[in-house]
């Protein structure tokens, strides 16, 4: 799974790297953050029909259109690739409701027995990481709420640490994956077997365990005498 990220590379310092044509206030001013948890709010890349690119400002853990309430957004922080077209909370967002979650990089938890050991993963080249998500609109009385979640897969990497990856996009299928016109399923569940990009991971401090810990020192590699597994 992936319960924990980064995002603290501005999107406006980057606007060719996603085509971008609108960054909405609440994204702009958003700040950084290296502690990203459920629930909160995160920038997602959606697109319009007329190709328009936008970034927005998303709860994450996805609310379907149908749900009562928002309860259960906690558990729906992925989506699985596998199974992701015969779930009904997520086969009608595959269909033409999906978008890109930016992010610096992602920590992911190696078990050996009780101990654990984050680890902080990014790319090898040093880019911000595209995860493929999923988005949907929920209504609540005259509120509208836009949540997203991100799609994993087992790892083909990095098995080493989790056998579950998030889905990372290269920059090739930005535009088949976020054009709502294209709404042929098999085509989007061909892009998210598309292989990864080369990612790198580094040992870090425990801390990053605790939402309340964020900042930079989240993402230091910590030495070899400090890993636990």
């Amino acid at each position: 799974m992936c319960g924990r990220y980064a995002t603290f590379t501005r999107l406006d310092e980057q606007p060719g790297l996603f085509d971008l044509d609108l960054i909405t206030d609440a994204v702009a001013e958003r700040p950084a953050n290296w502690n990203v948890a459920p629930t909160t709010g995160v920038p997602i890349i959606v697109q319009r029909p007329d190709k328009t690119r936008e970034a927005h400002l998303a709860h994450w853990g996805l609310v379907p259109p149908w749900s009562k309430d928002t309860s259960f957004s906690v558990k729906m922080i992925n989506a699985r690739a596998e199974t992701i077209a015969e779930k009904r909370s997520f086969a009608p967002s595959l269909k033409k409701r999906r978008c890109l979650v930016p992010a610096d990089g992602y920590y992911e938890w190696k078990r050996d027995g009780e101990r654990k050991q984050p680890y902080f993963i990014s790319r090898r080249d040093g880019l911000p990481l595209a995860f493929a998500g999923l988005y949907a609109w929920w209504k609540d009385g005259d509120e509208w709420l836009l949540s997203t979640t991100i799609v994993t897969r087992a790892a083909d990497q990095l098995a080493d640490i989790h056998d579950r990856i998030p889905v990372i996009l290269d920059r090739d299928d930005f535009a088949p994956w976020l054009d709502p016109c294209a709404e042929d399923v098999d085509s989007a569940l061909e892009i998210l077997s598309h292989p990864d990009p080369a990612l790198a991971a580094r040992p870090v401090a425990p801390d990053v365990g605790r939402v309340g810990v964020n900042g930079p020192e989240n993402i230091v590699e910590i030495p070899p005498d400090r890993v636990v597994c």
